[in-house]
């Protein structure tokens, strides 16, 4: 059998039931999903949220479930692609770069194509699809796979780009501008085309992160897909372009239709991930020509700026890409990871401190790996880098900003984040070196005050479960 969302859920829910919640109560698919997203994420529980009974905006219940949070745990991420949830920064890279090729099948082997819907047929707002923040004019779709070609080559392309529900057979499209699909769009045009487009939403999350790859222009995300779900992508043809523009055949819908040429509308406010509201903006449009989909479809959708939008949608692509060209001049890394608390502005770097200037050379390499990339914060070997209070501990004991700190001004950032000077994306970006002093030579120890500890003889000898009971610590007070 296919991997598919369906499948990953099944095995979820057999292997380790506790990672899911199923929910049989209705629920606003405006608003309430995500507010209980919101309040699981305040207390640091990213379960795997299944929505039964879905209520659409005009009051009735959806006939298709939701499932979101879906990529919320780095546990759980790391555990689809089996890989070590403290070494996706070494191990994602070389799983992405294994390639398998798809095949292609029947119309009638694909699940998808259980329904097909054409023109007057269409109507997008059945579908339980989620409204997030105050501001958000509607429902938009964060996890739809934007599928176009590039009409010289015909290779296709896959991107996740936010689109708004305005209609039943009309969506707004933001393609960044810096990415293939709007390089993509950009040739339909001048050629006095709409851009074909299809829009795949729900699959085995390992397909996800496949798709999420990093690729060259213009180069098939399929393959990578295939080689990270560890078989063959089942492809498919679309309704509308045939086999001009394929999509997977085991999604769990299919959105089909055009990009016509040279028309904008308002798009927005939208709540983005880095946790503030982006303003209204001219945007391209979708005019819909048919939607495909299973019969029982459960639509994928995650928390804009949540666990499930970071995790394994952004930063574990963002850990393998900076380890892999951070390490290739500087032997000395040891580990990177993409904290959820920066959304994707900050990383830490921890390396083996062995001679001055291994810190700031690490800053330096980091920077251009990622243009979201703000705040490079570089830690020893001691440090737990995947705990904050250590990487605090760690910038508040081991820099001085006058010696340690790297500023790069007038640099080009990402343009989400509002403290930038308006207009324009030129900002500042750099650095904290956060690292002991080097050892003055070969084999000699590091002259740095030494840690607190217990001694490791004592500290090996004692057994927590001897003295405490562990059915009632979640009771015991906490701090922050």
């Amino acid at each position: 059998m296919p991997k598919d969302l369906r499948t990953y859920l099944e095995q979820l829910e057999r292997d380790k039931p506790e990672a899911v919640l199923r929910i049989k109560k209705p629920m606003k698919a405006a608003y309430e999903i995500t507010a209980l997203q919101r309040k699981l994420d305040a207390m640091k529980k990213y379960p795997v949220i299944i929505v039964e009974r879905p209520i659409l905006d005009d009051g009735t219940e959806s006939a298709f479930p939701v499932v979101t949070n879906l990529t919320a745990s780095r546990d759980l991420c790391a555990q689809i692609l089996d890989i070590d949830p403290h070494r996706v920064a070494m191990q994602y890279a070389a799983k992405v770069s294994h390639k398998v090729d798809p095949v292609v099948v029947p119309r009638e082997d694909a699940p998808v194509k259980q329904v097909v819907e054409t023109g007057d047929q269409v109507n997008l707002l059945k579908f339980p699809i989620l409204t997030h923040n105050y501001m958000d004019p509607g429902p938009y779709i964060g996890t739809g796979f934007v599928t176009t070609t590039d009409p010289e080559s015909g290779i296709d392309n896959t991107c996740l780009q936010r689109i708004w529900v305005k209609s039943p057979r009309r969506t707004g499209l933001w393609p960044a501008v810096t990415s293939h699909t709007m390089n993509n769009l950009r040739s339909w045009w001048n050629r006095g085309e709409g851009m074909p487009v299809a829009v795949w939403i729900g699959h085995h999350p390992a397909a996800v992160a496949g798709a999420q790859s990093r690729l060259g222009y213009p180069e098939s995300h399929y393959p990578s897909v295939g080689g990270v779900l560890g078989e063959p992508l089942r492809l498919v043809s679309s309704e509308t372009f045939g086999s001009d523009l394929m999509v997977p055949a085991d999604a769990e819908m299919v959105i089909e239709g055009y990009v016509p040429k040279e028309v904008f509308e308002a798009e927005g406010p939208f709540g983005e991930y880095p946790g503030y509201i982006g303003p209204q903006r001219p945007s391209n449009v979708i005019e819909v020509s048919c939607v495909t989909y299973r019969k029982d479809a459960i639509y994928h959708g995650i928390g804009v700026g949540l666990a499930d939008h970071l995790v394994l949608l952004g930063n574990f692509p963002m850990e393998a890409r900076i380890y892999s060209v951070v390490k290739s001049v500087l032997p000395e890394l040891m580990n990177v990871y993409v904290p959820i608390s920066g959304r994707r502005n900050h990383v830490y770097v921890q390396v083996k401190k062995t001679r001055p200037g291994i810190g700031k050379e690490a800053i330096m390499a980091t920077l251009p790996c990622d243009s979201r990339l703000k705040h490079v914060i570089v830690v020893d070997e001691d440090i737990d880098l995947f705990n904050e209070s250590d990487i605090l501990w760690s910038i508040a004991y081991r820099s001085q900003w006058d010696k340690d700190l790297v500023m790069v001004k007038g640099a080009a950032v990402f343009p989400l984040d509002p403290s930038l000077p308006s207009p324009g994306n030129i900002g500042t970006r750099g650095g904290i070196d956060a690292t002991m002093p080097p050892p003055i030579g070969n084999g000699l120890p590091r002259f740095y005050q030494m840690v607190n500890k217990t001694p490791d003889d004592v500290a090996s000898a004692i057994d927590v479960e001897d003295y405490v009971d562990l059915d009632k610590a979640n009771g015991y007070p906490g701090s922050y």
